[in-house]
């Protein structure tokens, strides 16, 4: 199956081309907006890495609770989701410590990277824009940009005056989880001052699904490595009987707001401003997913009054549900984060601006645990931490354009409780960079390297230092003026974070005890991008076909996972991951080809698919002394280390996923039809199961409409028409918790 569906994708990109390469040249220009994720101002047509742009009306109908449910239909972007609260953006089957999520190109610095079960505390439905770059992106953004860049912009510092005091306000409920969402944003000025206002408030009851939420096993279903198959059914039986729940997942309710201010001076050369927002979460982990002994050790807990009568008063027929005593846990998030940005043009024939960001982030998140109905602080994660970055951009007048720069980063991250598997650690950044770009008649040459020192420096334990560097070099062809072929070669490294090097504990949230590894290598990547695009707004007919085709080959030399050694904590009674260094390559292809026709109708095909496989043995470190309990198990035994051939397929990949998009564009009315099968993802790594494929339906549609002098947008989607059963296979909750079944959102939007 796989295989026919992939010769399918090459033949549908092939064909693409084809019929592309008949669109004609036309002088006329475009107004796009450009991308920010390159420091050299360019629309996202022209930028030689695959860069996708969500924004306007196509934003505010894909924005979700989650930043990876709201990207999941982008090409080469699935959802790890971990319950409703969390959905985590996976790019070409990178995440967490490889892709970069950004607020206004400067790194959220939050904990999200840290564990599955932490949110990104960026509000979706509050950005104006988000840029999606796949692909590494180290030599402006870091280490931690190896697999690609998530940037969400939302204006909160504004650049300009606006004429008028502008503003919008929108209401939506979803019947997945009978959320009710509002917004609001205001923007105004006088003079050379401009302010910006927004706020958020959403609340969301458990998810609705399509039969029972923790998927049951065969008793005699076949396991690839036998002698824990008893060991997986005695526990999933014990998950089945005494936390799952048939039509919902238990404890996946959610109350979440925010509030942001901005206020700039704007002047003919620049601009400098401020904002500071202020974020609360306070979301449940579904039921079932996070073991405890059940010791009663809350003698030196606090109790949250607040937090308890929240709970009862928003959520009381989940106790309808529930079973007495079942252990229930949230996560209760606060976030206070400043900024300052500025920018100054000169008025020279060389330098062309100079800009500046500086963000400071203060971070916690409390993880609620209840046994009898009432709350309890368990482990405290934080993270204090502030960036800084400068650019310095020139343009020759034809010749050479291109940026310096400079990143400083300094992250102070804590883990305090009974389930801190981590020890609280400082780690510090610097980064020096340079991109350069010349255009030959219809040759355009893109060139730049990097330079980075990171320190992580654990409480206990010696300080570790990576020296990091990055290259990269892209040519473009330009057939026409709106369609080139580009060929792009990247060399990026990647420093190990703290909890790679020193997690010693039980993650339970994760059902996982993490061991990390002190002697961890840097990750080494060599990424090769074919890629060819065609978009021309302006045209008509079939000269108007929008094509996007992108091929991709990643060689990564000691990439660093947390691997399932196939050994148990007797203790905590549960399966060790140990982080390690394996050689391993990625490949792929995505592709998007729409075809327009008479009466604002297109049809658009599209597909994206990526394997990835390790191309050496695994080989795992043990501390001898920590696993003397064992001893009982002679052929787990090993002094220093241990090197085994295991299965070759890197975990929690996506799967290959074809589609079919049918729409029309009116003057007032938008709608479209889309549906996507995905095949079954049966190349699981290490120990894991196997995941299903699906085939889902969603219908869009949206009517603007004048109310009493004032724009309005109503609209509406409907999600999984098919009511299909879908497990990710990119979430580690996936056998816990499936995606919304059936479900409708609708809401009204006002423009002023």
């Amino acid at each position: 199956m796989y295989r026919v569906n992939t010769l399918a994708l090459a033949v549908a990109c092939a064909l693409s081309s084809a019929v592309s390469a008949q669109a004609v040249d036309t002088k006329e220009s475009i107004e796009e907006v450009n991308v920010t994720v390159s420091p050299l101002a360019k629309p996202a047509d022209v930028v030689a890495a695959p860069v996708s742009v969500l924004s306007g009306e196509a934003l505010r109908q894909e924005a979700a609770g989650t930043l990876g449910q709201t990207l999941s239909n982008q090409l080469g972007v699935h959802n790890a989701s971990f319950g409703s609260g969390v959905g985590l953006p996976v790019v070409r089957g990178q995440s967490a410590n490889r892709v970069k999520v950004l607020n206004d190109n400067l790194d959220v610095a939050d904990a999200s990277n840290t564990s599955s079960d932490h949110a990104v505390s960026v509000e979706p439905l509050l950005a104006e824009r988000i840029e999606i770059l796949r692909g590494p992106a180290t030599l402006r953004y870091g280490s931690g940009a190896i697999g690609g860049v998530v940037n969400v912009l939302d204006g909160r510092i504004p650049t300009e005056v606006p004429e008028e005091m502008e503003g919008a306000v929108e209401m939506r409920h979803d019947t997945a989880n009978s959320q009710d969402a509002g917004v609001f944003r205001l923007t105004g000025g006088a003079g050379n001052v401009a302010w910006y206002l927004d706020g958020v408030y959403r609340d969301n009851d458990d998810t609705e699904i399509p039969g029972l939420a923790i998927r049951e096993h065969d008793e005699h279903e076949e396991h690839d490595h036998e002698e824990h198959e008893g060991e997986e059914h005695h526990e999933d039986e014990h998950h089945e009987e005494e936390f799952n729940t048939d039509g919902f997942v238990g404890n996946t309710n959610a109350r979440a707001k925010s509030a942001s201010a901005g206020l700039s001076w704007v002047t003919d050369t620049g601009f400098v401003g401020f904002s500071v927002n202020r974020l609360e979460n306070n979301y449940g982990i579904p039921l079932g997913t996070h073991e405890h002994s059940h010791e009663d050790e809350h003698g030196e807990e606090e109790h949250h009054e607040d937090e308890d009568h929240a709970l009862e008063e928003e959520h009381e027929h989940e106790e309808e549900h529930e079973e007495h005593g079942e252990e229930r846990v949230r996560i209760a998030m606060t976030q206070t984060r400043y900024d300052i940005k500025g920018e100054h043009r000169f008025n020279s024939e060389y330098w062309d601006k100079l800009s500046v960001r500086l963000g400071y982030n203060d971070y916690e998140h409390v993880e609620l645990e209840s046994h009898d109905d009432h709350f309890h602080e368990g482990t405290r994660f934080t993270n204090e931490a502030w960036e800084s970055r400068v650019e310095l951009t020139h343009d020759d007048g034809g010749l050479w354009r291109g940026a310096y720069g400079l990143q400083l980063s300094n992250k102070d991250f804590a883990a305090v409780g009974d389930e801190a598997f981590v020890q609280p650690s400082n780690t510090q950044s610097v980064g020096l960079f340079t991109m350069k770009e010349r255009a030959w008649g219809d040759w355009h040459l893109d060139l730049g390297g990097r330079v980075e020192q990171v320190t992580v420096d654990p409480e206990q334990g010696e300080t570790q230092d990576f020296n990091l560097l990055g290259l990269s070099g892209a040519v473009q062809y330009f057939l026409a003026e709106h369609q080139h072929l580009s060929l792009g070669l990247t060399h990026a490294e990647r420093a190990p974070v703290a909890e790679e090097l020193f997690a010693d504990g039980a993650h339970l949230a994760e059902a996982r005890y993490l061991e990390g590894e002190e002697d961890l290598e840097k990750e080494k990547s060599f990424n090769l991008e074919l890629g060819y695009h065609h978009h021309n707004q302006e045209a008509s007919g079939w000269h108007a076909v929008q094509v996007e085709t992108n091929l991709f080959y990643n060689r990564v030399t000691d990439y660093i996972y947390a691997a399932n050694t196939g050994e148990e904590n007797h203790d905590e009674e549960l399966a060790i991951y140990g982080y390690t260094n394996r050689d391993a390559v990625f490949y792929g292809a995505e592709a998007s080809v729409r075809f327009p026709f008479a009466g604002g109708h297109y049809v658009e095909l599209f597909g994206d698919s990526v394997r990835a496989s390790f191309t050496s043995d695994l080989a795992l470190h043990h501390d001898e002394h920590e696993h003397e309990e064992e001893a009982d198990h002679d052929e787990h035994e090993h002094e220093h280390e241990e090197v085994a051939d295991y299965h070759r397929a890197v975990p929690r990949m996506p799967p290959l996923r074809v589609g079919l998009a049918l729409g029309g564009n009116y003057d007032q009315l938008n709608w479209e039809l889309r549906t996507t099968k995905a095949a079954a993802q049966d190349r699981a790594g290490a120990f894991e199961e196997t995941t299903e494929g699906y085939t889902r339906m969603d219908l869009t549609a949206r009517y603007n409409l004048n109310l009493g002098g004032t724009d309005a947008v109503i609209f509406a989607s409907a999600r999984n028409l098919l009511d299909e059963e879908i497990r990710n296979s990119t979430s580690l909750l996936r056998d816990f918790a499936p995606e919304a079944g059936r479900n409708v959102e609708a809401g009204i939007r006002f423009r002023f």
